[in-house]
């Protein structure tokens, strides 16, 4: 699969821009190695960088162990919150009398992330920007607004679910981002 700068780019404008817009296009499945490979991986290794590089700008000695560790941690992070996302947003769907479709739990998860990432990239590299990280939450738009198009849940119980499985991801995130600072924590 070969990764296009600028494909990536035009997608995250049209998540930010127009998400109903968007997912209306993204009806039709893209397959996990387009949307993973060719979309959620190079971004992720872009925060991890940035944390790398924001990490190492910031020390006073140049040991390069402990950025290294951090950009480690994030890219972990993500990777086990997309995998974990995926599991359960695709495994509420049922609950909430809807057909199951693990590719569209991929598409959702993977694009509703976009601005928690991009959030990152710029907070880990210039940390003062901190509060930015509110921003991150206009994921849980984009999810919302993916539900309402893609799913296949009664009309009645979208908003449940939508609502559920955010909280449930967001729980999920800051357990592992809990878990994951502490295992760091510990090695050092």
């Amino acid at each position: 699969m070969e990764v296009s700068i600028t494909e990536i780019i035009n997608k995250t404008k049209q998540i930010f821009i127009n998400p109903k817009g968007f997912w209306v296009a993204k009806k039709e499945e893209e397959s996990f190695s387009t949307v993973f490979t060719g979309f959620l991986f190079p971004i992720i290794l872009v925060v991890a960088t940035s944390v790398f590089i924001g990490e190492l700008l910031r020390r006073s000695d140049f040991i390069i162990e402990i950025p290294l560790l951090n950009a480690l941690q994030i890219f972990v992070l993500f990777l086990l919150q997309y995998i974990v996302s995926v599991f359960f947003t695709n495994e509420l769907i049922k609950t909430f009398g809807g057909e199951k479709d693990k590719t569209i739990s991929k598409n959702l998860v993977a694009y509703s992330m976009t601005p928690l990432l991009l959030i990152f990239t710029v907070t880990r590299l210039v940390p003062f920007l901190g509060i930015l990280n509110i921003l991150g939450f206009y994921g849980f738009y984009i999810f919302w607004i993916g539900v309402d198009e893609l799913l296949i849940i009664p009309d009645k119980r979208k908003s449940g679910y939508a609502l559920i499985t955010i909280l449930v991801n967001f729980f999920v995130f800051c357990f592992l981002s809990l878990l994951l600072s502490k295992l760091i924590a510990a090695y050092y």
